[in-house]
């Protein structure tokens, strides 16, 4: 797993993106917007995983920032939850994790993951995931992650998501799964 350039490796995370969630050409637009924008975040952690040079998955986050987006669109629903205070910038937000298909089932995804987290000193993580039961919960939860909100969505339309919590170790970084 190796720290990478968002910006550099713009069109390879974006080809990711679109295979792995399916987006189109308008969707891979918007992304290609919200990942540069990310790029500019204090405290950047961006990991990839590379074979001959190809981009086979990424994983990125940053610390939590009040002002962000993000924490804006979930502030309510964390208060709502009685879980506000993993937004008082204790917190790492774990953004981004996507693996190319044809390389799930690899371990990609876990390994990512656990290299960004232990980049960080903070003493928590936070992420977003689908509601639904899916590998990428099942991978969450079997990290020690739990849901912090019940589910919502963030628009008209949209699939509903929950926001997810972990502590994490300061022996090694890793979520605490007890």
């Amino acid at each position: 797993m190796t720290p990478f350039d968002l910006t550099a490796q713009l069109m390879p995370v974006l080809a990711i993106m679109r295979a792995a969630c399916g987006l189109d050409d308008s969707g891979g637009r918007q992304w290609a917007q919200i990942v540069l924008r990310h790029a500019t975040r204090a405290g950047l952690v961006a990991r990839g995983a590379f074979a001959s040079g190809r981009l086979l998955g990424f994983c990125y986050g940053f610390p939590v920032d009040n002002d962000g987006r993000w924490e804006q669109q979930i502030r309510a629903r964390m208060t709502a939850a009685g879980a506000l205070d993993w937004l008082d910038g204790n917190a790492f937000e774990l953004t981004e994790l996507h693996v190319h298909p044809d390389h799930h089932g690899q371990g990609l995804g876990r390994r990512l993951l656990m290299t960004v987290l232990a980049a960080t000193d903070l003493p928590r993580a936070l992420l977003n995931a689908r509601a639904e039961d899916s590998a990428a919960r099942r991978l969450y939860r079997s990290l020690g992650f739990t849901d912090l909100t019940p589910p919502f969505h963030f628009g008209p339309g949209q699939p509903a998501y929950t926001v997810m919590g972990a502590t994490l170790r300061a022996a090694d970084r890793s979520p605490d799964q007890s």
